[in-house]
């Protein structure tokens, strides 16, 4: 395994983590670590890697300026997983009171071999609540030899009595940069050749996490498998063509695209993740911080440029919250492929975009005077809010109709919004709020209408 194969020895070989390896790597100098830490931070950026380290520095028997050598027996024995005073725990599968005595039982025993006894503990928010007491307990009065590790994604939920009692040290995402750093020395170590352009495509699917990023170099360079199929969405490049369709109105185009990736078992929300992406790295542009915060190559920041200045605040607005809908409803639809099309055509289409350029009149309701009918509409959606706001979310795709004594009709736009209006707890929802806005039960009808 790469990740494996590669992973760093020594506090020197970490990277991007220097706030962390050099207040280690000085604990370690001067010989003033503590008995327990709490490493914080997403899965992947090296927290459990550090911990080895950590345990190495401090079990060495010929260290150097702080560093372990590698060359002693604790060294070669932690680096090949059978140190047996490095103990791991897993948190999530070891979580109850009954495995925190047996260790609490243990941890007074002194070291075998080296001298410190080390406990990882990863994923330690998944202990118990008697389980973190009895933990307590040994981290108040933690013997000489022993140092406690804590790793977690979600360090909220650790008692303060534990956190308080621990140095914690906060892990970040690795930048894209940082990442493809990493990825061109193990490619040029394995003489492999893979391009700049796929490397980053794996970097941004990593999420800032080092051991994701080489299992998915890994796939490429055994596998065969192509970096596009692997990571599961279009290539930047490829999301670029697919937003300048949007621009121009090409509906059949922009549909035809996702479809090609649906057909060939590309995973939509992921698309649809890396459409926001590329979305936002377009905001962040036309807000001016885009040289800072926006991870791509040059010849892709140009294209993102050139694509910024095309389009109106208003229109990526739309877009931003079109998609963002369209990601919210996938996990309700029965043809995952659906939300994002409805996406497609509202915004290649015109739908919704009322505020793209400039306000789009609406035309007035010869029944009934246009402002009462805006403000009831307004009036019910404020009452569903706090009710359900997934409902509410639906007040750009709808509007409306016709409201009698026992009768309120709501116009919706497209097939998928009206579904969703009618399912039971929809109605549910809207029932609740009909009564609160309007002073008496309604019948609720929804109706397919053209948005003009």
């Amino acid at each position: 395994m790469l990740y494996r194969t590669y992973r760093p020895q020594k506090f020197s070989e970490l990277v991007g983590l220097d706030t962390v390896k050099n207040t280690l790597l000085s604990q370690v100098k001067s010989k003033k670590t503590g008995h327990a830490y709490l490493f914080a931070g997403p899965r992947g950026p090296g927290k459990t890697t550090t911990a080895r380290i950590l345990a190495k520095a401090i079990n060495c028997e010929n260290p150097k300026a702080g560093e372990p050598g590698g060359k002693c027996s604790s060294c070669k024995q932690i680096r090949e997983g059978r140190f047996i005073d490095l103990i791991e725990i897993d948190a999530a599968s070891n979580r109850g009171i009954d495995d925190i005595r047996a260790l609490r039982e243990k941890v007074r025993l002194a070291p075998s071999s080296g001298k410190h006894k080390i406990y990882i503990i990863d994923e330690a928010h998944m202990l118990t609540e008697p389980a973190f007491n009895a933990l307590l307990k040994t981290l108040e009065e933690p013997p000489a030899h022993a140092v406690f590790i804590l790793a977690t994604t979600e360090p909220h939920k650790l008692p303060d009595t534990i956190r308080s009692r621990c140095q914690r040290f906060n892990f970040e995402r690795a930048s894209v940069a940082l990442i493809v750093q990493k990825l061109k020395e193990i490619t040029k170590k394995e003489k492999a050749k893979v391009s700049d352009e796929e490397l980053e495509e794996i970097a941004k699917a990593a999420g800032g996490g080092f051991r994701d990023a080489e299992t998915l170099l890994e796939q490429v360079l055994t596998g065969g498998q192509k970096v596009e199929e692997l990571v599961g969405a279009a290539r930047l490049s490829d999301l670029g063509e697919f937003f300048e369709h949007l621009l121009n109105k090409r509906t059949s185009e922009a549909l035809f695209f996702i479809n090609n990736l649906y057909g060939k078992g590309v995973e939509m929300e992921n698309l649809t993740v890396r459409i926001l992406e590329y979305l936002r790295d377009l905001l962040l542009i036309k807000a001016g911080v885009g040289d800072e915060l926006v991870e791509v190559g040059k010849e892709q920041y140009s294209k993102l440029c050139q694509h910024a200045d095309a389009v109106t605040a208003p229109q990526l607005d739309n877009m931003i919250n079109k998609f963002t809908q369209a990601y919210e409803y996938m996990s309700q639809s029965a043809i995952p492929i659906l939300p994002l099309e409805v996406a497609v055509v509202e915004i290649a289409g015109g739908a919704g975009e009322a505020s793209a350029s400039k306000p789009a009149a609406r035309k007035p309701d010869k029944q009934k005077p246009v402002k009462p009918n805006d403000d009831q509409w307004l009036a019910l959606m404020a009452a569903v809010k706090p009710l359900n706001h997934s409902v509410e979310a639906l007040r750009r795709s709808c509007r409306l109709g016709k409201v009698t004594a026992r009768t309120l009709t709501i116009q919706a736009f497209y097939n998928f919004h009206k579904e969703k209006l009618e399912n039971p707890k929809s109605k549910t929802v809207l029932g609740a709020a009909m009564k609160q806005v309007f002073g008496r039960p309604l019948q609720l009808k929804v109706e397919l209408t053209k948005n003009k």
